[in-house]
């Protein structure tokens, strides 16, 4: 990833409130912040509101093991999200009863690079989660994978603790070691937003606001 553009850091960030920024911050904005690095728009909400951020427990599993995700479940803690990479499988490796089971652990929600079911049941629960393909097809509890590694998913890294982001929009990935910066980027960038929409209201065209920011 690029490093965000912008001065030096306007302050010192706890984990908490880089978490609360973070939630309160649409993707796309975040997005603006990171030169739009580590976006993943093929991630689509089955709850068309949520909007969660949580460190990642991360989940390698074979395109068809459901078993590891269960173990997966097991290992996270209260505000974690789950990232499955299930290498864009059609074959669901996440549905009603994982949902369920990580709702009652406290976790903030589950991102499968893969596929899910059970859409009915994770709407009545109203747990987030984020898929790229929706299936009737389960796999299988082999339990093969592993749990928080590094992984590699279009084209970026994603490794245990990084930030996961998602919202309506999609999802993106904040690393760890970057999150304070990035965070100091969104503000930028959320304040230049208000400064645009301040000039509309006030009844000037987009092009002449947009000029008072160019080089």
């Amino acid at each position: 990833m690029r490093p965000p553009r912008g001065g030096s850091k306007a302050k010192t960030w706890s984990e908490a409130e880089v978490i609360r920024l973070f939630q309160n911050t649409p993707t796309p904005l975040i997005a603006d912040a990171m030169d739009g690095c580590n976006v993943l728009g093929c991630l689509k909400p089955i709850l068309r509101h949520a909007a969660i951020v949580g460190p990642a427990v991360t989940v390698k599993t074979n395109p068809t093991d459901w078993g590891t995700v269960v173990s997966a479940i097991d290992v996270a803690s209260i505000g974690d999200v789950l990232f499955i990479d299930g290498s864009g499988s059609n074959f669901a490796v996440w549905g009603g009863l994982t949902s369920l089971a990580a709702q009652r652990r406290g976790l903030a929600g589950t991102t499968v690079y893969g596929s899910c079911r059970d859409i009915t049941t994770i709407d009545a629960l109203q747990y987030p989660v984020w898929a790229k393909g929706i299936t009737p097809r389960a796999g299988k509890p082999l339990n093969k994978g592993e749990v928080n590694v590094s992984l590699v998913v279009n084209g970026f890294s994603i490794r245990p603790r990084d930030l996961v982001k998602a919202d309506a929009h999609g999802v993106i990935i904040i690393p760890s070691n970057d999150s304070a910066a990035v965070a100091d980027r969104v503000l930028q960038v959320v304040r230049r937003e208000h400064l645009i929409e301040t000039g509309l209201k006030k009844g000037r065209t987009l092009s002449e606001v947009l000029n008072d920011f160019s080089s």
